[in-house]
């Protein structure tokens, strides 16, 4: 890790360059493509709005191995209410979702970080119960922590076992620096 030299980006020490994020991308969606390979459709299902610039980065390349096979329905998600301040997890399946999934077919939900595992593992309930028969995971992050989660996700770029708050590539401090190119850790 480095310390930035950009006074934009003062108090923030790169973790994951662009390089590393876009090769742990590529990576992963090749990855989803051979587990799915013998599959005409799969849902994925991005988590907004942490997980909107990992999906976006994410279809692409699974556009360029095997273009149309992958129906998008984002939900929303949170269980932050604010920077390190974790509420009950909130989530929203817009009034669209079931329309737009193919319910036989299985499904990879997208989101940045996986973090104490809480929100995802109510949301990869919720979507099975609405009849969705096998749902995994893909993560940019997964964070380690001392107490076992509930989940662990099938796809995963990088295992990270620090407790530092992240930014960037989708991750964001009081709604800020989701959108920076790579993820950084404050300092």
């Amino acid at each position: 890790m480095g310390r930035n030299m950009d006074p934009e980006l003062e108090g923030l020490e790169i973790l994951y360059s662009k390089n590393q994020i876009l090769s742990a991308v590529t990576s992963i969606a090749k990855s989803i493509a051979e587990y799915h390979d013998g599959m005409n459709t799969v849902n994925v299902v991005p988590v907004m709005t942490g997980g909107m610039q990992f999906a976006a980065a994410l279809l692409t390349e699974l556009e360029r191995i095997r273009p149309g096979k992958w129906l998008v329905s984002p939900i929303f998600a949170s269980a932050y209410s604010s920077d390190e301040l974790l509420t009950e997890p909130t989530i929203e399946f817009p009034t669209t979702f079931d329309d737009r999934v193919d319910l036989q077919a299985p499904t990879v939900v997208v989101d940045d970080l996986l973090d104490t595992g809480t929100t995802m593992t109510k949301l990869m309930k919720d979507i099975q119960s609405r009849g969705i028969p096998k749902v995994d995971l893909a993560v940019l992050i997964d964070r380690k922590r001392n107490q076992p989660k509930e989940i662990v996700p099938r796809f995963c770029g990088f295992q990270l076992k620090s407790d530092r708050w992240l930014v960037g590539f989708g991750m964001d401090s009081e709604q800020r620096y989701r959108g920076l190119e790579a993820v950084y850790v404050q300092i």
